[in-house]
C-alpha cells in the first residue's frame, strides 16, 4: 500500500512539474529576444523606441506582470487596439516584457503630439486622436502605396471599417467603442481626398514650344539639299 501511495505521489509531482515547467516557459521571457522583437514590432511606434513613451505611455520598467501585459494586449483598456495571438504570441509578449523591465522607467512623460495644420480635415484630426498617425503619419504614404499605386482611386468607408474591424497583416483591431463607423467614414473621406495625386511635372503655359523630331529632320534635309545645290552650281560655273 505504501509503495502505491509513494509511486502515485511521485507520478503526480512529476506531472505537476512538467505542467508548471511548461507554464513557466510560456510566461518567462527572453530579454535578448524581447529587444529584437520590440525593435521589429510596431509597439515602439506608440510606446517609444526604448519604451520611454511616445504617443502612448511608457512601458520601460513599468513593474507590471507579464500576465498584465498579455491581458492588455488581448483586451486593452482605453484607446489601445488589440492584437491577436496570430499577430503576436504570448511568448513574444513575455520576451518584450522581460526586456523592458531591464530598463529604467522614465522620470517623466508627456504624450507626443502630432502637428496638425490649422485647417486640418476632421478625418486627420481623428487619426491624430486615435493615434493612427503613430504608424501612418498623415496617411499620404499609406494611400499612395495601398490605393493609388494599385489603381484603386477611391478610399471607401467600407474599406476603412473592414480594415479596422478585421485588419490585414499586422495592424491591430479597433473596436466600435474606439473608432465608431461614423468616425471611420470621416477618416475615409480624408484619405479619399489624398488619392488625387499632383502630377510630377506640369505643362508650361506661354513658354517655348518643344521642337519635334520631324522638324529637326526636315531642317537637316533642307540644309543638305541647299549644300548639294550650292556645290553643283559652283561646279557648273567652273
Amino acid at each position: 500500500m505504501f509503495r502505491k501511495v509513494w509511486f502515485a505521489t511521485a507520478g503526480t509531482l512529476v506531472l505537476l512539474g512538467l505542467i508548471s515547467g511548461a507554464v513557466f516557459a510560456q510566461t518567462t521571457g527572453d530579454a535578448t529576444r524581447g529587444q529584437q522583437i520590440w525593435q521589429q514590432a510596431g509597439c515602439k511606434n506608440c510606446h517609444g523606441a526604448n519604451g520611454e513613451g511616445a504617443f502612448a505611455g511608457p512601458r520601460a520598467g513599468d513593474g507590471k506582470t507579464v500576465e498584465e501585459w498579455i491581458k492588455q494586449v488581448r483586451t486593452p483598456r482605453a484607446n489601445m487596439p488589440s492584437f491577436s495571438a496570430a499577430q503576436i504570441s504570448d511568448q513574444a509578449i513575455a520576451d518584450m516584457h522581460a526586456y523592458l523591465q531591464t530598463l529604467a522607467a522614465p522620470a517623466s512623460f508627456a504624450p507626443k503630439q502630432f502637428s496638425l495644420p490649422a485647417d486640418a480635415h476632421p478625418g486627420l484630426t481623428l487619426m491624430a486622436q486615435k493615434r493612427c498617425v503613430a504608424c501612418h503619419g498623415d496617411g499620404a504614404q499609406f494611400v499612395q502605396l495601398r490605393f493609388v499605386s494599385q489603381g484603386r482611386s477611391t478610399v471607401t468607408t467600407d474599406a476603412v471599417i473592414k480594415q479596422l474591424r478585421t485588419p490585414a497583416e499586422f495592424m491591430p483591431m479597433f473596436s466600435t467603442t474606439q473608432v465608431s463607423d461614423e468616425q471611420a467614414g470621416q477618416i475615409a473621406d480624408y484619405l479619399n481626398s489624398l488619392t488625387t495625386a499632383t502630377p510630377a511635372t506640369l505643362p508650361k503655359s506661354g513658354g517655348e514650344a518643344a521642337v519635334s523630331g520631324w522638324s529637326i529632320g526636315m531642317l537637316l534635309i533642307g540644309l543638305a539639299m541647299l549644300l548639294i545645290g550650292a556645290v553643283t552650281t559652283v561646279r557648273r560655273k567652273a
